[in-house]
């Protein structure tokens, strides 16, 4: 019986020892632990900063891919409309090159901008020994000849609407400067001109077309009064 007590006693002392030994394992292991699940924390923070930054990047070429076809698909379209205008205002004939365009491009067009030129032509018509529209060509900014032919050049974003500098070409040599600026938007999923800009002069008045539309409307309403 002795030896079965001391057996008994060995095995308790010995079950006490490994517990013991687990306790002071835990022990030392917390610290390791601790490491393991800032680690870990840190990790999963630089991959969500990857991830956002990828994001931004594909966003960013996205936009960027958007607003340069947008570029190039709206100076196609300027220079669609000048290519046929250039023809008709090198060949006057009864009917004034400004009228032709609006009757055949009037989709071209924003609404508010052919119902001013529209306005404009129809008053001008009524009266002939007096200049009560506009006096010049608005498309292309001349009231002589035109150059032989006109090329676009940088085309400028100005929030949602696009601005094509648009040169004239005589003997092969472009000017200096831009001759008219028109603005663009799509409306309807369709390019438009919403306006035409001449450059900085003495008189703000006439540095685009709808101001110049304006002036002169009122002008007449002042003279119907």
């Amino acid at each position: 019986m002795p030896p079965l007590c001391h057996n008994s006693w060995m095995r308790a002392n010995e079950k006490h020892r490994v517990c013991r030994l687990d306790r002071e394992v835990n022990k030392s292991s917390e610290p390791l632990l601790a490491v393991q699940s800032e680690l870990n924390s840190r990790t999963c923070k630089v991959t969500f900063i990857a991830f956002l930054l990828w994001l931004s990047t594909i966003f960013s070429d996205a936009y960027g891919n958007n607003k340069e076809s947008a570029a190039v698909s709206c100076k196609e379209f300027v220079l669609q409309f000048y290519n046929w205008y250039d023809v008709i205002a090198d060949k006057p004939g009864s009917e004034p090159t400004v009228n032709s365009a609006l009757k055949n491009k009037q989709m071209y067009f924003s609404p508010y901008l052919y119902r001013l030129l529209q306005e404009d032509t129809e008053a001008q018509s009524k009266v002939a020994d007096e200049i009560v529209g506009i006096d010049f060509d608005p498309f292309l900014n001349t009231n002589s000849s035109p150059y032989d032919k006109y090329v676009a050049g940088n085309v400028l974003q100005k929030g949602d609407h696009f601005w094509v500098q648009m040169y004239g070409v005589n003997s092969g040599r472009r000017s200096d400067k831009p001759v008219v600026v028109p603005e663009l938007a799509r409306l309807a999923d369709k390019w438009q001109f919403v306006n035409f800009h001449y450059g900085k002069t003495d008189f703000p008045v006439n540095e685009n077309l709808l101001s110049i539309l304006n002036m002169l409307r009122k002008n007449r309403q002042n003279e119907a009064n």
